[in-house]
């Protein structure tokens, strides 16, 4: 979109292709351990000059707020904080990425709004400054801004960069189910270390070390049959049509590995090649309510 008064921007999706938590902290917040992955699938956010003064909010999707509970909303207000008011706003956001379901579509709209607004007004904030206030927008908004790979550690917002896997297809189903971010951490089994008053949690996997090996070696193989989440029990306990799903899609041929994404409920498929991508989208795409093809992404926000 070339228009000096507007700007096209990409929100990509994540995945994880790890995710541990590790603990609960005295704020109340969880602290994980995760590899964060940009996706191709995305939003596109259209934002606009106006002569008004004050922020505006348009999505096409009708369960999205457009007000100051979206995300994308309270990104362009943060901006406007940072740099002592701009002029007016308009948000225009066109949702492929499904809502509710472990994508970060929502950090992602914000990160492309933190992107988008220092591109069109010219503001020169310091990258290091963006990701503080994506920090303080939402513990995926850094990540969403970075994009490509990370590890993440923190409540996910301590972001180390790994390489970047290169173009692999990727299956996302979803039934349709709506999962609580919330109560899934809620559900978490968790006991309290009589020493430190910090919370912990039992069983807990062995860190990250193998599936950031195999990303940095680009071993999708690998990467594949280590894939971890640790949110997949509370979850899959309350929501079993998930677990069926990831398992069924888990024995299709070509399939390095599935796995649910974030607090769900997007099951992901790490596949060999686009044929067997689409063998398997074909089989699925009458059962479930989401189905798509999509790749891996080194970006996670794009201006175009």
């Amino acid at each position: 979109m070339k228009d000096r008064h507007a700007l096209r921007v990409r929100a990509h999706a994540k995945i994880n292709l790890y995710l541990n938590v590790v603990g609960k902290r005295s704020d109340g917040y969880h602290e994980l351990q995760t590899v964060f992955h940009s996706i191709a699938l995305h939003d596109d956010v259209i934002i606009r000059k106006r002569a008004a003064h004050g922020i505006t909010v348009h999505c096409n999707h009708p369960d999205i707020p457009c007000n100051s509970r979206n995300l994308a909303y309270r990104a362009a207000q943060s901006v406007s904080d940072a740099v002592g008011g701009i002029e007016g706003i308009e948000i225009n956001i066109d949702k492929h990425i499904p809502i509710s379901a472990g994508l970060a579509g929502g950090s992602a709209n914000a990160a492309a709004v933190l992107h988008g607004l220092n591109e069109l007004f010219g503001l020169s904030i310091p990258q290091g400054e963006l990701m503080y206030l994506a920090g303080r927008l939402g513990a995926d908004v850094p990540f969403c801004l970075q994009g490509g790979a990370a590890w993440g550690s923190g409540v996910g917002d301590i972001l180390t960069p790994l390489p970047a896997l290169a173009n692999i297809p990727i299956l996302l189903l979803n039934s349709g189910t709506a999962v609580s971010t919330a109560d899934v951490f809620k559900n978490l089994e968790l006991h309290r270390d009589t020493k430190t008053s910090n919370f912990f949690l039992t069983n807990q996997r062995k860190d990250g070390i193998i599936i950031k090996t195999c990303l940095r070696k680009g071993e999708v193989g690998g990467i594949g049959a280590n894939l971890y989440n640790r949110l997949e029990l509370p979850v899959f306990s309350k929501y079993p049509e998930i677990r069926e799903l990831k398992s069924e899609l888990s024995t299709r041929v070509g399939c390095h590995g599935a796995l649910m994404s974030g607090s769900g409920g997007t099951v992901f498929g790490l596949m060999n090649d686009i044929a067997s991508a689409q063998q398997s989208k074909s089989y699925f795409k009458n059962s479930v309510n989401f189905c798509t093809i999509t790749a891996t992404s080194p970006v996670g926000v794009a201006v175009v």
